[in-house]
């Protein structure tokens, strides 16, 4: 019974924080255009005003996370081999998080708030824990589930939480775990979305996946897509290194970065940021090829870019965006030379749409390391459960090259890179 009163609480609150911090994050990227427009008129440059602006707002956000809580970033993975709920204390975790993904993310650093939702959620479960006196063998199994539920929060996706939670963080699986990752996670996402009035990130309309030889094109462009991905995590990492290299000191490093991303908001304010209202845009077909081509071409050096930063921060939203483009450009390329009921591809093709989603889940899977994860929480966010199928043949195909190009997971490849770093020093 304690237990459960426990869950019931914890994900009452994960909820509570996830829905508000969600609505900070929006605020956050209104006040940043408010601040930028504010110039526009008058004999400040409104250029120099959205450089300061975010500069200073990254510059902050990395302040904060060096001083409060050093294991916010994602690339603090890589410097440290404890687990970031035993480094920094509840009320750094939660303030920190909060406040400097705000900033962040108002400078519009290409981040997305999934690891500090994360870490969010985790700091309330230790909470929980200790008030709850639970028995030592299920804390650690409520604080991952915890940290679970803030995933959920963010994504609308209370499977995506419990696969996420098993897949990433316990990599096990048993009937209590399952039922506290699912009682938690359900909880969370309910009160997130009774408070928000969002029931899922994205709209799409009903997608048909196609006819059993569109599995084919599916699969083909899962490899593309984690070929790419593989590239991208290789940068993520080198730009990582140069930056601990060149520039230590983290409030330093952010305000270069929130410089150069400041004149990318001046210039194309819809770029930067986390990137899901564009990626909206992409799902609705409204951009041509060569806006695609330029789209996916920006974002994968401002994701790199972003999180060198070393502000808090995640990297989930972005590479669903990421995903989306090189989906939608394959789908556009390719679907005309497979008209309906062409040989060997019976049915109608599906539309670029489809690609685009699916692309996104093959994006998540190939780079957190996590296929089951990849794929209900975008079947989740998007509503899109026709996909499915189109979805496993996908990331079986970046599975593939994943093991056979033995690429590492976001976060071991940080960690890998710049320990290999310091022990050439």
């Amino acid at each position: 019974m304690r237990l459960f009163l426990a869950i019931v609480v914890a994900g009452s609150l994960v909820g509570l924080v996830g829905a508000l911090f969600l609505m900070t994050l929006r605020f956050a990227e209104t006040a940043r255009i408010a601040l930028i427009s504010l110039a526009d008129g008058s004999a400040f440059p409104s250029w120099l005003a959205a450089l300061l602006v975010c500069l200073v707002a990254a510059s902050l956000a990395a302040w904060l996370a060096s001083r409060f809580a050093p294991d916010a970033p994602q690339t603090a993975e890589a410097n440290s081999d404890e687990p970031p709920e035993r480094q920094t204390s509840v009320p750094a975790a939660l303030s920190v998080n909060f406040a400097g993904t705000g900033l962040a993310i108002g400078s519009g650093l290409a981040l997305g708030p999934e690891r500090p939702a994360i870490q969010m959620g985790a700091a309330i479960g230790r909470a929980i824990c200790r008030l709850a006196r639970l028995k030592p063998g299920d804390r650690d199994i409520f604080v991952a589930a915890a940290g679970g539920a803030g995933v959920a929060t963010m994504f609308n996706a209370p499977l995506g939480c419990a696969a996420y939670t098993v897949e990433a963080v316990v990599k096990r699986v048993d009937f209590k775990l399952s039922g506290i990752t699912l009682g938690m996670g359900g909880i969370a996402v309910a009160v997130a979305q009774w408070l928000s009035g969002r029931s899922t990130n994205f709209d799409v309309e009903l997608l048909m996946p196609g006819g059993t030889g569109h599995l084919v094109l599916f699969f083909v462009m899962g490899g593309l897509i984690a070929l790419l991905a593989r590239l991208h995590v290789q940068l993520i990492m080198t730009f990582a290194r140069l930056a601990d290299d060149f520039l230590p000191r983290p409030p330093v490093r952010a305000a270069c970065v929130g410089g150069v991303i400041g004149l990318l908001a001046w210039f194309t304010p819809e770029l930067v940021g986390t990137g899901e209202t564009i990626t909206q845009s992409v799902l609705d077909g409204k951009f041509a090829l060569t806006a695609l081509a330029a789209i996916f071409l920006i974002r994968f050096l401002l994701g790199p870019l972003s999180l060198m930063a070393g502000t808090p921060g995640g990297y989930f939203t972005p590479v669903l965006l990421l995903g989306a483009t090189v989906g939608a450009v394959f789908g556009s390329v390719v679907v005309p030379f497979f008209p309906e009921d062409a040989l060997f591809f019976p049915g109608e093709a599906p539309l670029p749409a489809a690609f685009a989603v699916v692309g996104m889940a093959v994006a998540l899977a190939f780079v957190a390391n996590a296929p089951f994860t990849g794929i209900i929480l975008v079947l989740e966010t998007t509503g899109a459960f026709s996909l499915a199928l189109p979805m496993t043949f996908a990331i079986l195909a970046a599975m593939l090259v994943a093991r056979i190009s033995k690429t590492p997971s976001l976060s071991s490849g940080l960690k890998a890179a710049l320990h290999t770093r310091q022990s050439t020093d």
